[in-house]
């Protein structure tokens, strides 16, 4: 759907009357995906051809999914990915990652067909998490608080909570599980880090808690189930105020 001249949207860009997915942009390199971005112009939402043309009669998904160790969570050329696997292979429609885990990672994602829902969620970086961690080496109590030390803003308190848990055998490799907690945007960059930092090797990585959910023992990797219905109005919460500007949370606080 044209509604006005590539020379009157670059002025109307400048001008800053243009928002894609919820955010002004003025650069005109910016990219925008017609069959999944959203655009708005001057407060009013633009329906792109492309997305007039998108029919979808599947409902609504918001999964709670086990990422086994091994596999992408993006489709990438030569790499396992998670919609290979059995239960992902036979879906109708596409589902797309809420969360972002490398590829020898595993446990908790999210997964849904609500892309403004995807959008929003990756964007909330700063959610609590729960981590467990298998390295090579034992670390020194000084290296642990160290690892942790990083205050909260306004927080007396540690950023992340460090504990060690046990030694233990993972085949033929001899590692020490630490658990991890703490609610710092980039945690896992963060940890991989201070681990090169310590010259301490990976040998397993698993995402116990994200944002109050908590992988279920019982749901086997590449399983997944539906979120409950207080589970994602909590996490719709979650992005809304995660989205609202520094002036919109000043008013509310005040």
């Amino acid at each position: 759907m044209e509604i006005c001249s590539r020379r009157e949207a670059e002025k109307w860009i400048s001008e800053g009357r243009v928002e894609v997915n919820g955010r002004t942009v003025r650069d005109l390199a910016t990219r925008v995906d017609p069959a999944t971005d959203k655009l708005v112009v001057d407060g009013k939402p633009v329906k792109t051809a492309a997305a007039s043309a998108r029919v979808s009669t599947a409902p609504l998904v918001y999964w709670l999914f086990h990422k086994p160790a091994g596999y992408s969570l993006e489709k990438k050329p030569g790499v396992p990915d998670i919609f290979a696997l059995p239960r992902l292979k036979k879906l109708k429609f596409k589902v797309s990652p809420a969360t972002a885990l490398p590829k020898n990672a595993e446990g908790l994602c999210l997964l849904s067909n609500d892309l403004e829902f995807v959008r929003g969620f990756r964007l909330c970086e700063d959610s609590e998490q729960v981590v467990l961690l298998m390295i090579d080496r034992r670390l020194e109590d000084e290296e642990m608080r160290a690892f942790a030390d990083e205050k909260e803003a306004g927080s007396k308190r540690p950023a992340l909570k460090v504990e060690y848990r046990h030694k233990a055998k993972l085949g033929a490799t001899t590692g020490y599980w630490y658990f991890i907690q703490g609610k710092v945007p980039g945690l896992r960059k963060r940890i991989d880090k201070t681990l090169l930092t310590l010259k301490a090797k990976t040998h397993k990585y698993v995402q116990l808690s994200l944002a109050g959910m908590e992988l279920p023992e019982t749901l086997k990797p590449g399983e997944y189930i539906q979120l409950a219905g207080s589970e994602i109005r909590r996490l719709k919460r979650q992005i809304r105020k995660n989205q609202e500007s520094p002036e919109e949370k000043s008013t509310k606080r005040t």
